[in-house]
C-alpha cells in the first residue's frame, strides 16, 4: 500500500516535470496536446517521423482563465535543443507565434489553439542525416499587455540559430510558462558524412527564476522543485503512511 502511494507520488512528480524537453531551460506544469494530423503526440517526447512534421501541428492547451474581457492572448514557442554548431549543441527557433487566442474546449477542458503563422514562420524539423534525435520544445506563455516583439529580434525569421530562450524570455518581459509538450525528430534517410558533437546534457532546466505573470484570474502553478512543491509531495507522504497505520 505505502509502495503504490509512493510510487504514484513519484509518476505525479515525474509528470510534472515532463512537459517540456530535457534540458530545456524553462519548464511548465501543464502539458499541451499536439498532433501532426492523425498523430497525436503521446507520451511527450513521442519519436515522429519527419515527413508527417511538414505542416504545423494542431495544438490544444488546458483552458485558461479570462479576466471576463474575452481570453487573455499567449505567446507560443517551437524550439530545437541539438542543432550542431562549432562542435557544440545550440537552439534554433522553428516558430514563434504571438497573439495566441483560445478556440472551442472540449468536455475535458482543453481548447483549441489559434496560431497565427508568425511573427517567425513555422519550419519544419530538419535534423541533419546520422544526427541523433533532436528534441523540439513547445511551449506557451502568458502574452504581457501591449506585446511587441523587441528590435533586437527584428529578424529573428532570418537568423534562427543561435537561439538563446532564457534571454529572449527576459527581453521579451515573459513571465512562468503555462504549457509545454515535445517532440523528437531523427533523420535516418541516408549516410552521415560528418561527424557530430555529443548529444547535449539532459539536465533538468527547472532552475528557471522568471518572475511568474499568469494569465488574468488563472490559478498559480506549482514549481516543480519549489518550497511549496516539496512541502505538498512531504505532506501527502505523511497522510499515505498515517492512512495506512490506521
Amino acid at each position: 500500500m505505502i509502495g503504490k502511494t509512493i510510487l504514484s507520488l513519484g509518476g505525479l512528480v515525474a509528470f510534472a516535470s515532463a512537459q517540456s524537453a530535457p534540458g530545456f531551460p524553462i519548464e511548465a506544469s501543464r502539458q499541451l496536446t499536439v498532433a501532426f494530423g492523425n498523430n497525436t503526440v503521446s507520451p511527450p517526447g513521442e519519436l515522429i517521423p519527419r515527413g508527417e512534421t511538414a505542416q504545423p501541428p494542431s495544438i490544444r492547451s488546458p483552458a485558461w482563465s479570462t479576466d471576463g474581457n474575452g481570453s487573455p492572448q499567449g505567446l507560443l514557442l517551437m524550439v530545437d535543443l541539438d542543432v550542431p554548431r562549432n562542435g557544440t549543441r545550440v537552439q534554433l527557433v522553428h516558430w514563434l507565434a504571438t497573439n495566441v487566442t483560445l478556440g472551442n474546449s472540449n468536455s475535458s477542458g482543453s481548447a483549441l489553439l489559434n496560431v497565427p503563422n508568425g511573427p517567425v514562420p513555422y519550419l519544419q524539423p530538419s535534423p541533419p542525416v546520422g544526427d541523433v534525435p533532436h528534441a523540439y520544445t513547445f511551449i506557451v506563455f502568458p502574452q504581457p499587455a501591449g506585446f511587441v516583439i523587441p528590435p533586437q529580434y527584428a529578424g529573428l525569421t532570418q537568423s534562427r540559430v543561435p537561439f538563446n530562450t532564457l534571454q529572449f524570455v527576459s527581453d521579451a518581459g515573459l513571465g512562468q510558462a503555462f504549457a509545454a509538450n515535445y517532440i523528437r525528430v531523427q533523420n535516418l534517410t541516408g549516410t552521415p558524412t560528418t561527424t557530430y558533437p555529443p548529444a547535449r546534457p539532459t539536465s533538468s532546466g527547472a532552475s528557471n527564476s522568471s518572475v511568474p505573470i499568469p494569465f488574468p484570474g488563472a490559478a498559480q502553478p506549482l514549481a516543480v522543485g519549489g518550497t511549496g512543491f516539496w512541502a505538498g509531495i512531504t505532506a501527502a507522504l505523511i497522510a499515505a503512511v498515517a492512512a495506512v497505520a490506521l
